[in-house]
């Protein structure tokens, strides 16, 4: 028993000095510790928001291009881009489309569509496809000329009354070609806050696509409207939950007519 009441005694342990050090110690291991791994979160969490930003951003430069192709869809020429006017570069456009894709044409040659200051114009076929207060644009193609006009009223297969008198007359020989008739509609995308938003002839906004910093329609120096054939779209994306990261996304798109 004294032997082992001996040992006993020679044994010792960690002095508070010792203990506090390794406590130190301890906390500054856990410290960097939390540090890499709050580091590598980061990291993975802006690796993450980067790339679910590419893809939105490409997402969203292909659905707002498809948007700007449907520019004078079904309509005669330089009657689709309306503006900015005079033109400049801008986060908002305005076009004009034939997004239901209805139209008739006058009849045949040696037979009279109408004539100025009339307010009903004839039509082959296909006047019932049109609605009371429609949009229009009457094309002469043997002239070049448009007008803009109305549908007042209900159309009939082969007549179809308008808002105001016609501009001009539609009589024409036997080499004349057809004159067109084309529903439009008034179309504006703009940037709203971070929502690009779409309007169709002043009735509610759509949302395009969200999580946009900014928006730029470059018109590659053309002054006028009748000349844009070409418009660049530059789009700054933004992460919903980091202003801090953004990225640019760009292409170009050419005008139908």
């Amino acid at each position: 028993m004294k032997k082992k009441s001996s040992f006993l005694k020679t044994e010792r342990g960690f002095t508070l000095i010792e203990l506090m050090i390794a406590g130190v110690l301890g906390v500054v291991v856990l410290g960097v510790v939390v540090y890499v791994f709050t580091k590598q979160d980061d990291v993975i969490r802006t690796e993450n928001a980067s790339t679910n930003l590419r893809a939105k951003g490409r997402h969203a430069i292909k659905v707002l291009a498809e948007e700007l192709k449907e520019i004078g869809y079904g309509l005669p020429p330089n009657e689709g881009f309306v503006a900015p006017d005079p033109v400049a570069n801008s986060s908002t456009i305005s076009y004009r489309a034939n997004l239901d894709n209805v139209r008739a044409s006058t009849p045949a040659s040696a037979a009279d569509g109408g004539s100025a200051d009339d307010t009903a114009i004839t039509v082959a076929e296909d006047g019932d496809t049109f609605s009371d207060n429609d949009k229009i644009i009457i094309y002469n193609p043997s002239y070049g000329d448009s007008e803009l006009n109305t549908v007042d009223g209900t159309p009939s297969a082969t007549n179809i009354p308008l808002g105001s008198g016609l501009a001009n007359n539609y009589s024409y020989g036997i080499n004349s070609k057809l004159v067109t008739i084309n529903k439009y509609n008034d179309v504006v995308i703009a940037l709203d806050g971070t929502d690009i938003k779409r309007t169709i002839d002043g009735g509610t906004p759509v949302i395009v696509m969200s999580d946009v910093s900014n928006l730029v329609f470059d018109f590659l120096g053309e002054t006028q409207t009748t000349l844009v054939k070409i418009i660049g779209i530059t789009i700054t994306m933004q992460d919903s939950q980091d202003s801090d990261i953004t990225q640019d996304f760009s292409t170009d798109i050419s005008l139908r007519n």
